[in-house]
């Protein structure tokens, strides 16, 4: 099972590192989508540190930790209180879409600040720890918001971890739950 991941990550590191400038043309957008089991994300993680540690001299990886940023969204509004309305939702509303979207939109303005604020080598965009946007949410929904809405901002490849199996060639099952389709980008 790790040697599988461990192709996967140096797949994705060689894409990367000989044809940084084209990932993306076929599919319509720069995502490089590493699929691997939920429970070897620690060991994922590590080899994905440690391989891509090849190209770190020609390119800048920038990390965006989805549970952190989640995590802060759910202290600001109370823990209490998002149970309250996914348990009791006033008539009309949808908590779990209105969570998703606060979720996506702040995940997007951390994206936003760290590619603006960037000035060295050509970054290399890393979203790890997907799995912290389930229930409400998943990496389609994320990946689908950023390139839809805000593609201007992407100008490098997006390396995006999630955790799941892969179905077929461009359909995973998120944490082993959930259906999706890989919107756009490449699925290893």
């Amino acid at each position: 099972m790790n040697e599988d991941i461990s192709w996967k990550i140096k797949e994705a590191v060689s894409r990367i590192k000989d044809r940084y400038d084209f990932i993306g043309h076929q599919t319509g957008a720069p995502f490089l989508a590493i699929v691997f089991p939920h429970e070897t994300e620690l060991w994922t993680m590590k080899e994905w540190r440690a391989q891509a540690g090849i190209f770190t001299d020609q390119y800048d990886l920038i990390y965006m930790d989805i549970l952190d940023i989640t995590t802060r969204c759910d202290d600001q509004l109370g823990v209490e209180n998002i149970i309250a309305a996914l348990e009791d939702p006033m008539p009309g509303a949808n908590p779990e879409t209105e969570l998703a979207n606060l979720w996506i939109s702040e995940i997007i303005a951390a994206i936003q600040t760290k590619l603006a604020e960037h000035r060295s080598k050509p970054p290399v965009l890393v979203i790890e720890k997907t799995a912290a946007l389930y229930p409400v949410a998943g990496p389609r929904f994320l990946l689908q918001q950023l390139w839809d809405l805000h593609s201007q901002i992407i100008h490098c490849p997006v390396v995006v971890f999630i955790p799941g199996c892969l179905l077929e060639q461009r359909v995973y099952l998120f944490l082993n739950t959930k259906e999706e389709f890989m919107y756009r980008g490449d699925i290893l």
